[in-house]
């Protein structure tokens, strides 16, 4: 008969792996390393799980923990890896999975809700966050004022704001 953590340990193992795989660049085998310590920090906290958070967002959580930990006592991997990849601190910018899925659907609602806007306020809000142009530069390119363009963006963003909040019917 299987014990509750060898239950969790089966159903979570292979997200948290890839979790972890993900946080080191596709090193597989310290991914598995990394792994095995979450768990074996999950099996000793287990008693501290209050139920606050997904069980899967608590197992991540100390992955994380994990990596912070590691890249802590090898900080050779973590100059390397952020050299290598142009990240200032490699660490810093681990995400959880659930998180980016999260900011992915995000901005597909936000992209969703632009594509639907009259085109002087589309136009605006597509060249300042895609192309990330100044409003000077949105003004000359559009034809219009750099007071103009943060009218139009400003006035965008809080339709933006109002439609993903289910008050914007315009």
């Amino acid at each position: 008969m299987k014990t509750e953590f060898q239950q969790l340990y089966e159903k979570y193992y292979s997200r948290v792996y890839y979790f972890l795989l993900k946080q080191v660049y596709n090193r597989k085998d310290l991914a598995e390393e990394l792994t095995q310590e979450t768990f074996y920090q999950a099996f000793l906290s287990l008693h501290r799980y209050r139920g606050d958070c997904d069980i899967v967002t608590w197992l991540f959580q100390i992955g994380k923990n994990t990596c912070f930990r590691y890249f802590k006592k090898h900080p050779i991997y973590a100059d390397y890896d952020s050299e290598v990849l142009g990240k200032e601190n490699l660490i810093a910018n681990v995400k959880s999975m659930e998180q980016e899925y999260e900011d992915k659907v995000n901005a597909e609602a936000v992209i969703s809700c632009i594509k639907q806007m009259k085109e002087n306020y589309r136009e605006v809000m597509l060249l300042r966050l895609q192309e990330n142009l100044s409003f000077r530069e949105i003004g000359e390119k559009l034809h219009i004022s750099e007071n103009s363009a943060k009218v139009l963006y400003f006035r965008g963003k809080e339709m933006v704001k109002k439609e993903l909040e289910g008050e914007y019917y315009g």
